[in-house]
């Protein structure tokens, strides 16, 4: 009987390093799995906030477009009200300078 009992208590020793391995070895697949994810999740963070990165730089862009297209339209209608209000005194001047000029060097 303790001959028996012995082999017994060996092969639960047996059983238990067997389990234990196993067990080790299943944490390190977990272990390697679980750093896998976590880069992967990295990555597709990185992506994420590129993306969105870029996105909000177009939309910025977008916007500054439009601002300056609004910008150069006022200018645009305020140089032109300009001009049809000095209209008469540009003439005048042009004609002027065009008449000083020619006094002083005639047409060659």
């Amino acid at each position: 009987m303790a001959e028996n009992l012995a082999q017994e208590i060996r092969d639960q020793e047996t059983a238990a390093k067997n389990i234990i391995s196993e067990a080790k070895a299943e944490a390190a697949r977990l272990l390697a799995a679980a750093r896998i994810d976590a880069e992967q999740s990295v990555k597709n963070t990185r992506q994420q906030c590129h993306r969105q990165w870029r996105e909000r730089v177009a939309e910025a862009e977008r916007e500054a477009e439009a601002k300056a297209d609004e910008i150069t339209a006022k200018g645009e209608a305020e140089a032109k009200v300009f001009y049809e209000n000095n209209k008469d005194k540009t003439d005048k001047v042009a004609d002027w300078l065009v008449g000083e000029v020619m006094a002083a060097y005639g047409s060659r």
